[in-house]
């Protein structure tokens, strides 16, 4: 039996996770490691966390960076703890493929050779990062924009706290804007923006969907997104949502089990960050 090449993974959280999955058999994750004080000592997907200055006691192979701080860790690893370059492997830095970008790609040669028919959205634009990928990678469909554009609602918000879902706070992700998303379109005049709380603004939309993205984070927002959306996809036609796995918003995961029981739906996870799931209808 050959043996592995023992890791230490530094980022408990949406990252680490994505790492422990896309690691093959020939590594073992014997730790985290995280600056966050309230991580250390705890456990994550089974393993250890400790602080960076443990590291140096632990017999390992390999420091992979799975923290969007990467810069900052290399530098932290390689000049106050010392630990060689040639140990350290930073996954942001070196990530040149996009698996949601990928998935969104893959489901659109799909929609299309299959002459799925209806429009797109995106529920959660934000920045529209994503959005501007939708709206490239379908040029010939009207594209729904469902945001706040001034951040999370105070009623989902409410909701989050009974459930113990998450931390957010009323307004987060508020530093965005219609003008600002709609520069990113290759297709403005496909764009149809519904600024405001959701479900509220879908009201007077009555159309049939081939493709629906939901980033919304939080678990009302989900379940509407679904409530909204499922019944309104064609045959064929896919939902994606965002955050399923995150470390952080639990919400989003007990929305989609809580809708998928109810209505019989099956989803399949996809190794994105934060572990997205897609549905077809």
């Amino acid at each position: 039996m050959v043996d592995k090449e023992k890791v230490v993974i530094f980022g408990a959280g949406d990252g680490g996770l994505r790492v422990h999955y896309l690691l093959s058999d020939e590594f073992e994750v014997i730790a985290f490691a995280d600056n966050d004080v309230s991580k250390q000592g705890s456990k994550f997907l089974s393993k250890s966390v400790v602080a960076p200055n443990e590291i140096c006691k632990l017999e390992f192979d390999y420091v992979i960076i799975a923290n969007i701080h990467g810069e900052s860790v290399y530098k932290q690893l390689t000049e106050e703890l010392l630990i060689e370059k040639e140990k350290i492997i930073d996954y942001y830095m070196s990530l040149k493929f996009d698996t949601r970008l990928a998935l969104l790609r893959q489901i659109a040669d799909e929609i299309n050779e299959c002459g799925v028919k209806g429009s797109v959205a995106e529920l959660g634009v934000f920045k529209g990062e994503f959005s501007k990928y939708i709206n490239r990678i379908f040029p010939d469909r009207q594209l729904y924009l469902f945001d706040t554009f001034s951040g999370f609602d105070q009623k989902d918000i409410d909701n989050e706290n009974k459930g113990d879902f998450s931390n957010s706070i009323a307004g987060e992700f508020c530093n965005s804007d219609v003008e600002l998303v709609l520069e990113k379109m290759a297709f403005k005049d496909n764009c149809i923006v519904k600024k405001g709380y959701f479900p509220e603004t879908a009201s007077d939309v009555n159309e049939t969907f081939a493709f629906v993205s939901l980033d919304v984070d939080l678990y009302q927002p989900i379940l509407e997104g679904l409530k909204f959306f499922y019944p309104k996809m064609s045959d064929g036609g896919y939902i994606i949502i965002h955050d399923y796995n995150s470390t952080r918003f639990h919400g989003v995961k007990q929305a989609v089990r809580e809708y998928c029981r109810e209505h019989g739906v099956k989803y399949t996870p996809i190794s994105d960050l934060c572990g997205s799931v897609a549905i077809m209808k």
